[in-house]
């Protein structure tokens, strides 16, 4: 654990939420993450009970958005009470298990996506979110616009100078001469547009191909070493750990994780 938790450190948050005479720290237990890293988890029964504790009316709705023989895709929605609207959910979340045979829960993939989705959309609800550790990592991408600093939007980049000889052997300085470009030519081969591990998720995934996914090379946890199509081979549910819980700076990984997802979805779905 890298520091305080924001409800320990925040009055403001612990009140998020708040029932009294239920102290939700009390039923919080220590895991290991992949990358042998210390957390504190709350199971997401506790989180239930929370729920039902500070809103006995509301109620959690659960879809199957997919399920094949292979994968489960689970929707759950949050109401602060029964009778709302469809649309009047206060949180929502999606969570997705494949089936593994060589692990003991591997048959109840149905069951662990149920569980899964329930619990993300109880964190984003505010019944867990309040235990985020303040020495997490910020987002590993821009998900929107950021906003414009001073009345402009930001400052104009100065014009380009350029040192060029005088008539006398002196050199001067100035504003760059305008030059008409020279005619565009053909390309023989587009040339190949890279990424790095800083790159946007997103767009990694549009530039990455599928042999490139299976390639990257998984650099902590158990599977340190091997590459991502090997774990997929191995224990494809690990992929989801890359994308939905891996804390690390390699966008590389989360992308080839996410793409290799995407494949065996579209692959179940045809």
């Amino acid at each position: 654990m890298n520091g305080a938790l924001m409800y320990e450190s925040l009055p403001v948050v612990a009140e998020l939420n708040r029932v009294e005479g239920f102290d939700p720290r009390l039923y919080m237990r220590e895991i290991e993450s992949e990358t042998q890293e210390k957390q504190l988890y709350l199971d997401v029964k506790y989180r239930k009970l929370w729920f039902r504790l500070k809103h006995p009316n509301g109620k959690i709705k659960k879809s199957i958005i997919k399920l094949t023989e292979q994968l489960a895709i689970v929707e759950a929605k949050v109401y602060l009470d029964k009778n709302d609207p469809e649309e009047n959910y206060v949180a929502s979340a999606l969570a997705q298990r494949f089936l593994q045979q060589d692990d003991r829960f591997g048959n109840r993939y149905v069951e662990l996506a149920e569980t899964a989705s329930v619990g993300r959309a109880l964190a984003d609800a505010g019944f867990g979110i309040q235990f985020c550790d303040i020495g997490e990592e910020s987002d590993p991408g821009i998900v929107d616009s950021g906003i414009p600093v001073g009345p402009s939007g930001g400052k104009r980049a100065a014009p380009a100078t350029e040192t060029q000889p005088s008539p006398n052997g002196q050199s001067t300085t100035g504003a760059a001469p305008t030059r008409t470009p020279a005619p565009a030519q053909p390309s023989q081969q587009p040339p190949k547009v890279s990424y790095t591990s800083t790159t946007p998720i997103e767009e990694i995934c549009r530039l990455m191909t599928l042999d490139e996914a299976k390639r990257v090379v998984v650099d902590c946890g158990i599977f340190k070493g091997k590459t991502l199509g090997q774990v997929a081979l191995e224990k494809p549910g690990s992929l989801d750990w890359y994308v939905d819980s891996y804390k690390g700076p390699n966008n590389i990984l989360r992308a080839g994780a996410k793409l290799l997802i995407n494949v065996a979805v579209n692959a179940q779905a045809s």
